[in-house]
């Protein structure tokens, strides 16, 4: 009972974060969600405080500088932590705000501003590695440079007349110059601090280090969940087992797009990049949480066969895979509207009349395909035949062998396979002969004009023995025998008997047996049977003289 629980508890709570994460990658909350845990990450100090490195991640007194608070500019150490933890941020702003742009022609825009930032990390990744401590907090110069041990220092820290030190005018007005002589130089990082794509190496192993992490706790919830919907199958819980079945095939997909929207928290991204990456990131939930939605349609077809197995109606049977099918492919359609939205950062309203206008002309070139899908929902709402039913539409004479949106396929007697428009098949009249509840058989026995009166009560009386209580008879319809008619060449004798229940070639047994016990008891009482006959007379013959003078 504590499992059964559980399993419902599950059920309910996957519908609820579906219902939260569905909209929230429309919106990349998902990735804001996700904010708390890496900012974490980033603001752990480096494990070497005596040699750190230039990463900016941490302050003079071991301590990160919050891209909240205004950029500390009171010493050169503090401009120097506060431009590297800025960059490697991703807060251009505010490592920009380092740089004195003051004598730069033409003043710099937001594009000009960034690719000084990447220039001035560039020389500096070229000219010694970073250690705060040897950079003065108290210097009592008006310009400090950079690196202090070597001849060459073309990095300049200056003091203004506010009292703030900036990265010096001059310089940054020259990085241009500087970068080209110290573009082609080596980095003087470690290996796994350089940049590749404006990225350093070793945050590409993170993303990786957090997909490989995210894998591993899919594999084992989605472990825990087959395990656990096993044992709930074999004590009968039915439709938990297959929920959980179903969600521990989505469990991997959305474990991985939630590891890679945390990896990607620590690339260092402009925002026309960051953007992408987030948008990325919203279409990867959609999709995911679809593709569970899709798994999870699994569960109904796994209620609708359970149903169709109490019914005796074969359709039921068929009713299953449309119906699941037919979910399946509204998940698809929602998936793909939720995609266009988020790519076009459009509101729904808008995709939606955009696929009316689309879906009306559609409409309008697939008449015929819409009306036999109609014509199916007809056809299994009347349900007029079965799986099996051996049915007469128009000249198509056969038995049902599968019935599905667009055609139902019709096996004829002779083996050939008619597939019948549900259309036109639902406004056909159907002659559904499996479906009768007997076998009428109606045929005349004749015997010659010259057979006496008492031997012609002699033959309904044989009849009516025959057909006595005979095999296959319902009390409710007795045989009927009756001496109906007396025709231009025999006396007619009706014969009429039902055989219960409908079986075609039992009924062909019994009425063979019929016409061998009338053969047998007719010769043996003598009564001859009648045959068309025509008799001919002779102008000559002087027993039947003709008179053929005119009158």
């Amino acid at each position: 009972m504590m499992l059964r629980t559980l399993g419902h508890g599950l059920f309910s709570l996957f519908f609820v974060l579906a219902g939260w994460l569905l909209p929230a990658a429309t919106t990349t909350t998902a990735l804001l969600w996700l904010t708390p845990v890496v900012a974490v990450a980033e603001d752990e100090p480096e494990p070497d405080a005596d040699s750190a490195e230039s990463s900016g991640d941490e302050d003079a007194d071991g301590s990160s500088q919050s891209s909240s608070e205004a950029p500390r500019l009171d010493s050169p150490r503090a401009v120097m932590q506060t431009f590297l933890l800025a960059y490697h941020d991703s807060d251009f702003d505010r490592a920009a705000a380092c740089l004195d742009f003051s004598k730069m022609v033409p003043p710099p825009d937001d594009v000009a501003r960034f690719a000084a930032v990447e220039q001035l990390k560039g020389i500096m990744d070229r000219l010694e590695r970073v250690v705060y401590e040897e950079i003065p907090e108290n210097y009592p110069g008006l310009v400090y440079r950079w690196p202090a041990e070597q001849d060459n220092q073309p990095i300049a820290i200056e003091r203004g007349d506010d009292g703030q030190w900036r990265f010096g005018a001059e310089m940054v007005a020259s990085l241009d110059a500087l970068w080209e002589v110290w573009q082609d130089k080596p980095v003087v990082l470690p290996w796994y601090r350089q940049v590749f794509l404006g990225t350093e190496l070793w945050k590409f192993g993170t993303l990786f280090f957090a997909l490989l992490i995210a894998w591993i706790v899919g594999r084992i919830v989605k472990s825990m969940l087959l395990s656990t919907g096993a044992s709930l199958e074999r004590r009968n819980s039915v439709y938990v087992a297959a929920t959980l079945t179903a969600l521990a095939r989505a469990v991997i997909p959305l474990a991985l797009v939630v590891g890679f929207s945390i990896g990607m928290q620590f690339l260092r991204l402009n925002a026309t990049v960051r953007e992408i990456v987030e948008t990325v990131v919203a279409v990867l939930y959609a999709l995911s949480i679809a593709y569970a939605l899709y798994c999870l349609v699994d569960v109904v077809a796994t209620w609708l066969d359970n149903m169709a197995q109490k019914t005796d109606s074969k359709l039921d049977d068929m009713l299953a895979p449309m119906v699941t099918t037919t979910a399946r492919c509204t998940i698809v359609v929602l998936a793909l509207v939720q995609v266009a939205t988020i790519l076009s950062d459009k509101p729904m309203t808008s995709v939606l009349a955009g696929l009316g206008v689309g879906g009306l002309a559609i409409g309008l070139a697939a008449q015929d395909m819409i009306k036999n899908f109609f014509g199916s929902l007809m056809i299994f709402g009347d349900q007029p035949f079965q799986l099996g039913d051996r049915i007469v539409v128009d000249s198509v004479d056969g038995s049902v062998e599968m019935v599905g949106f667009r055609s139902t396929r019709i096996r004829t007697l002779d083996g050939h396979l008619v597939t019948f428009p549900n259309g036109d098949l639902a406004n056909s009249p159907i002659r559904n002969i499996a479906a009768r509840p007997n076998i009428k058989r109606s045929f005349s026995v004749t015997v010659t004009y010259d057979t006496p009166p008492e031997k012609v009560q002699r033959a309904t009386e044989i009849l009516g023995e025959i057909l006595h209580e005979h095999e296959g008879m319902d009390p409710d319809v007795p045989p009927r025998v009756y001496f109906n008619d007396m025709t231009d060449t025999a006396l007619s004798i009706m014969v009429i008997y039902w055989y219960h229940p409908a079986d075609y070639w039992a009924y062909c047994a019994f009425s063979q047996w019929v016409n061998f016990e009338i053969l047998h008891r007719f010769n043996h009482e003598g009564i001859e049977f009648a045959f068309p006959t025509q008799t001919l007379f002779l102008a000559g013959d002087p027993n039947r003289p003709l008179n053929t003078a005119a009158d």
